[in-house]
Formats: structure tokens, sequence, C-alpha cells
């Protein structure tokens, strides 16, 4: 049940009113069911995606032919822009159904975002300073494209709107994914090819050195069985396959994560992979990909398993067959507890979580859609694995995925605006909250740098921290409400340190 705050501190819960009690954020604790699995508090993927548009800002939406575009721009005339581009670039508004496109200025907008992506599809930005502006509509304006595109969306005002507090507030746009279509997470790059796995099966594909792999969960909680041959290894006679083992002995974890330490080896200690991206960090290097044996000792004979499956999809390229495969099994949740036994749950993965890795050798790859479906591993209900195999050219950087909440959307760490400089001078980053951030300097070393900071002086990233303007004539009494500090009595350009706590003195 979704909780209403009332006026006068009171909430109704069903039928119940709860006296002199208050919540943080609205929260539903029921979630969505997709197919046996829940997903508590979060948005079913396959309804409308909401994406609210702030002022001056641009928001990019992939649209598929079918698909619904609401656009609630009422009281927001004038200041709604709509650029729709096709496949090949071309600018497609008539297939929105809005022929007219008017001159647009792109200096009433951070346009920075969408020229770039322009540029990338190899057009020109300032062939397309024109747009479709929505009028002033009594209700939401909704959208049925007839082709697949990129529509971008901006909000046109003044930058100085923004500082007198003049703007009308931020506006909702919602998108609704056609009837059957595969919501998959937007491409990282320039994909060679992709295929769906589906449920109960595996398939075997060829990797070149540097390209990048990406396997996708498509609905969550899905466990994806994976291993890799060398191809120099195989036309030798030799299986070099990952070896957990050494993996975990070469970055000192049960994994490897994007950074640092982000390789996979084989027996003999070579890097057959680095791992680039990972939105979900939680798998499993114990075990074995399932076995038909594992199925028959819990009273299941003949039943279906990864190792089989493993097995005959490999087979064209020689491999030896084998009644249990080592795999790394993405998206498993596995640990060991105090006293060294292997423990498993449901899977923590999420609709659209992914791992993404990239070649350093030429390899054959293969991945299951793991079929268990008599425990938790894939919610008692197996379903479908995508991947994609992006070109080599692709610019795909380390990154891991970030949550404010645990019901909050998924947001990529993203590097800092001072990445470029910082990257030549250390191979040492890590994520800070959704920032990537570097951690030490080996030229200098970290004693080196705490001397530095003692003796002389430091420079520190701080892009990690949060910003907010608080604008208006009631600025200074919101934030006497908010922090625990007596705003008022601090001069003009002046910091400060504060907390910001509930009616309880609780620390938000």
């Amino acid at each position: 049940m979704m909780a209403i705050i009332l006026t006068l501190n009171d909430i109704f819960w069903g039928e119940k009113v709860i006296l002199g009690r208050s919540v943080i954020h609205d929260f539903s604790n029921i979630g969505y069911a997709s197919g046996g699995r829940a997903f508590s508090g979060f948005l079913n993927p396959k309804s409308p995606q909401s994406v609210i548009l702030y002022p001056r800002c641009v928001k990019q939406i992939t649209l598929q032919s079918g698909d619904l575009l609401h656009v609630d721009s009422t009281g927001h005339a004038g200041h709604i822009a709509i650029f729709a581009f096709s496949e090949n670039g071309t600018r497609c508004e008539a297939a929105l159904g809005q022929a007219a496109s008017t001159p647009i200025d792109m200096k009433s907008f951070d346009s920075a975002e969408l020229c770039q992506w322009i540029e990338a599809q190899g057009g020109l930005a300032k062939a397309h300073e024109h747009a479709v502006i929505l009028p002033d509509m009594d209700e939401a304006a909704i959208f049925r494209p007839q082709m697949p595109m990129d529509v971008w969306l901006a909000y046109l005002e003044a930058p100085e709107a923004l500082v007198e507090g003049q703007t009308v507030g931020a506006i909702s746009i919602y998108h609704q994914p056609h009837e059957g279509s595969l919501i998959l997470p937007p491409p990282l790059g320039e994909i060679r090819v992709e295929f769906t796995i589906k449920r109960g099966s595996a398939i075997a594909y060829e990797l070149a050195k540097d390209d990048f792999v990406q396997i996708i969960d498509v609905e969550g909680q899905q466990c994806s069985d994976f291993q890799i041959f060398s191809k120099a290894g195989l036309d030798t006679g030799e299986e070099r396959v990952i070896d957990s083992t050494a993996t975990r002995s070469m970055v000192s974890s049960a994994y490897p994560t994007p950074g640092l330490f982000d390789k996979f080896y084989d027996a003999e200690m070579r890097p057959l992979l680095r791992v680039v991206q990972d939105t979900c960090g939680r798998h499993d290097t114990f075990g074995l990909a399932c076995t038909a044996r594992s199925y028959e000792e819990r009273g299941y004979p003949g039943h279906i398993n990864c190792s089989d499956n493993i097995s005959d999809a490999v087979s064209p390229y020689g491999v030896a067959r084998r009644n249990a495969w080592p795999a790394i099994n993405f998206f498993w949740s596995t640990w060991l507890d105090n006293n060294h036994q292997i423990l498993t749950e449901e899977s923590r993965s999420r609709p659209g979580d992914y791992v993404v890795m990239k070649a350093l050798e030429d390899m054959v790859c293969v991945s299951t859609a793991c079929p268990d479906d008599i425990d938790p591993i894939n919610g008692w209900n197996p379903t479908d694995i995508h991947v994609r195999i992006y070109k080599k050219e692709s610019s795909i950087r380390p990154a891991i995925a970030y949550r404010s909440k645990e019901d909050a959307p998924m947001q990529i760490s993203q590097p800092s605006p001072f990445h470029d400089r910082l990257e030549p001078l250390t191979n040492h980053f890590a994520p800070a909250r959704d920032l990537w951030s570097p951690v030490s300097f080996p030229a200098t070393g970290t004693i080196g740098e705490y001397w530095a900071c003692r003796n002389a002086a430091s420079l520190q990233d701080m892009s990690g921290l949060r910003k907010f303007d608080i604008i208006g004539p009631d600025a200074e009494r919101l934030l006497q409400l908010a922090m625990t500090r007596d705003i008022a009595k601090l001069a003009v350009w002046r910091g400060t340190y504060s907390l910001m706590c509930d009616e309880s003195g609780e620390v938000i």
C-alpha cells in the first residue's frame, strides 16, 4: 500500500489512520511481480517509464514502432522542443505526426550532450538547429512513432530565469513500450551482433581480441553460466578456460570487478578477460554449472541442466564433453559464512542488470540461461538472457551501478570532469558514490601524498559532493528549517558543514 501524508501529520494506511507519524518518501512494499519473481518497491520495466525534464535540460528517449510517448506540456507553451532522428540520423518528426519545425537557438538549453550525439552519428550539429515546439494544450501530448527513432526533448529556458526563480517547474514524460517488446538497457556502443538465449538453453559465440561482450539479465533474478576457451589453445588441442581459483588468488576477491583488479585468469595465471562494467555486483565463482547429477540427487532425473547445454553448444569447436563444467555464474548470489559453508539465496539482479567484459585475446565463449526452477537461484522461474557483442572500436568506460536508495533507479558511475587529466597519472580508480575517482597516484605514493598535504599543498577532486542551488525569497528560511546550524550567521561566500535531520532529530 502507498502512504499518503496529510497536512495534519497523520497517515492513512489502507483503512487505518496512524497518528503523528511521517515518512521520508513514498514506498510501495508490493512492487511488481514478473512471472513468479517479485521486485518489492521497483517499477515494472514494462509499465510507463517516468522521466523528469528540468528547465534548460535535455533528455534522450529511444522509441520503437508502436511505443507511446506521453509529454505533459500543460502550462509550458513554447518551452518544450522535440528533435526526432531516424536510425540513419535523418530528422523524422513527421513520423510523430509533427511536420512543422521551427528554427531554435541552441543556447536556450544545455545543448552540449545533444550536439555531441549528433556529431557521433556523423552529422553536423549546425544543420539541426530546428525543432518542433509544443504549443500550450489542455491535456498531455501523446505520440506513437511509426518507425524506430531517437527523440530528444529540450526544456527551453534562459539562464536568468533560473537565477531569478522565474521558471514554471519541471515536466513529466512517460515512455510506454509496445506490447511484447524486449526491454533492454540502451546500447553502450556500436553493436556487432546480438542475440537472446532462451531460458533453459546455451549458445556458443566467438569474440575477437578487444571486442566487448555484454551479458544482460532481461527480467532479473536469472543466473547465466559463462565460460570461455582460448582460440589459440583450441588450435593446439589445449582447453584454456577461466580458472576461478587462479582468478580469486590474483584479484584477492571472490570475483573481479571494474577497476585495478578487473581480470579473469586461466590456470596459468594468464589474463583472458577484463571486467569493464558491472551493474549487479553479486555473482558466483565457487561452484559448477548445474549438472544432471545435481537434479537427480534432488529427485528430478532427466532435468535439463547447464553442463549438458554447455557441452552441446561448444561441441562444434572440438571441445570434449564434460558431465560437470566449471563456470562463472553471473547474477547468482553466493557467499561463505563463518563456518566456511557456501550459502545461496535469490539473485539480487534487477531487470536490465548486466556485465560487460573486454576480450584480451581471440576466444570462444558460451553463455547459458540457467534452467534451475527448483530453488531460489532464478526465483524458481527461469527466464531469458540477452547478449550483445560490441565492435572493438567502441569506447566503453569502467563503471558500476549506483542506486541512491534501495528502490531507486540504477545510475552508472560517471567519470568526473577531471578524469581526462587524472587518467594518465594513475590506473587505480574506484567508485565514489556515482563517480569514478582516483584512489592513489603511484608516482607519489600514499605516503608522499600524505606529506604533501601536511607540509605543502594537495589538490583533491571534490566532484563527488552534491551541489544544490537554493534560490528564491524563502531560501534562507528553508535552510534554517532543514539544517542544524544557524544559517543566518553565515557570511556571503563562506561555507560551513551542517547536518540535515528529521523532526525527531535523526540524521537524514
